[in-house]
């Protein structure tokens, strides 16, 4: 798979804690069917820190269980 950075989000939490929130964008090598491929978006800190999108501008820091909002 390939990846490439599409975009850099400012977060902060609830408690006031901010992050940097990277979007990387990552296209499959090979379709398995007839559909075309679709690229799938993964979201880490910029330390590394593994993120899911939770829903419009929200993530879920998946070590600390803490949410982070686009700011």
């Amino acid at each position: 798979m390939r990846f490439e950075e599409t975009r850099r989000i400012n977060c902060r939490s609830d408690a006031g804690r901010y992050v940097v929130i990277v979007e990387h964008r990552k296209w499959p090598r090979f379709s398995t069917s007839d559909k075309p491929i679709e690229p799938v978006f993964d979201y880490l800190t910029d330390d590394g820190q593994v993120a899911n999108k939770i829903g419009g501008e929200q993530f879920l820091l998946l070590l600390t269980d803490e949410v982070f909002r686009a700011s």
